[in-house]
């Protein structure tokens, strides 16, 4: 298992950071689209894209069971998906992606409780984990205030609260998710590529399941949407699979509990900038000088959080 040190895996996981910091922005030229249509055709995009990371990843075979676990790890990604598309389209990519820096806690404990990275964790290390802990917690509280409550360009103040819970709970189903294939691709030895492509169907099968059990007519609303929104959900996909075969080949060198972060912290700062610069997520409130402080000040905080985590 490689540290911090090792500088590919840091680069890897980095741009993985930068893709999925800006895979959103196909989503806000499609609002109408409903997350649960949503997904399907983004879990088609991906595995579309999963065809080819054998030839990127390694190919090889898996065996019947982690194949098996792999499919069911694709399910669990996609349930926190289909959250987090909710929480886009409620909050904003800003506050959202805020919100999901709680995974990179969430993982960071499951690669050391489960597997067994960071076997040389000292007390010492403890408490510094404990701290990094308390400033991504303080920094997503910090966003959640942000919330707005007078009408105009961000989501109704309830809707918002909604949607960075819906982001919350996301982040409980990626981190699972996480542990998962770092177990199949590091703990047990199987090659990525192959990982990859048992994946992506369970992607798709769990994206259907979902929008039959949840969706209220979502699938009926997926065969008459407009090709223009398939297209650019479609786009995200492609973005998802390049930037998941991307953190694929960092975790081969950092983990779960050190990649995770880093690729949070950069996602985080891509996705806010997306949000508020190009989309305008915060603005309309009747104190913008403080809406704008809380809000820097609790990325600051979440970004210095994960970034303690990776490099103590």
């Amino acid at each position: 298992m490689g540290t911090t040190s090792d500088l590919p895996g840091l680069f890897w996981v980095t741009v993985a950071g930068l893709l999925f910091g800006s895979q959103f922005v196909f989503s806000k030229y499609c609002p109408g689209f409903r997350p649960g249509a949503y997904n399907i055709t983004m879990a088609i995009g991906i595995l579309a894209g999963s065809a080819a990371a054998p030839l990127f990843l390694g190919s090889g075979g898996i065996g019947p069971l982690m194949a098996g676990v792999a499919f069911i790890g694709g399910m669990t990604w996609v349930a926190g998906n289909y959250l987090l598309i909710l929480a886009v389209a409620r909050a904003g990519m800003a506050r959202s992606f805020i919100a999901i820096n709680f995974s990179a806690v969430l993982s960071f404990i499951g690669g050391i409780l489960f597997l067994g990275e960071l076997p040389g964790l000292s007390p010492p290390g403890l408490l510094a984990l404990a701290g990094a802990v308390g400033l991504v917690l303080l920094g997503s509280f910090l966003v959640t205030t942000t919330t707005k409550n007078d009408g105009a360009n961000v989501a109704d103040g309830g809707l918002a609260r909604k949607g960075l819970l819906a982001a919350f709970v996301a982040t409980v189903f990626f981190s699972i998710y996480n542990v998962i294939i770092a177990f199949i691709i590091n703990s047990a030895g199987m090659p990525a590529g192959t990982t990859f492509t048992a994946i992506s169907p369970g992607i798709v099968t769990g994206a259907i399941l979902l929008a039959l059990l949840f969706g209220g007519g979502e699938l009926r609303e997926w065969r008459g949407a407009p090709r223009k929104w398939h297209l650019l959900a479609l786009g995200q996909g492609l973005v998802w699979a390049v930037a998941m075969a991307c953190i694929m080949m960092g975790w081969r060198g950092t983990g779960i509990a050190l990649g995770t972060p880093v690729q949070v912290g950069t996602q985080t700062l891509i996705s806010s900038l997306w949000g508020i610069a190009a989309f305008g997520e915060l603005r309309g409130h009747k104190d913008r000088r403080s809406v704008y402080a809380k809000f820097a000040a609790g990325a600051a905080l979440t970004v210095a959080g994960i970034m303690a985590m990776a490099f103590f």
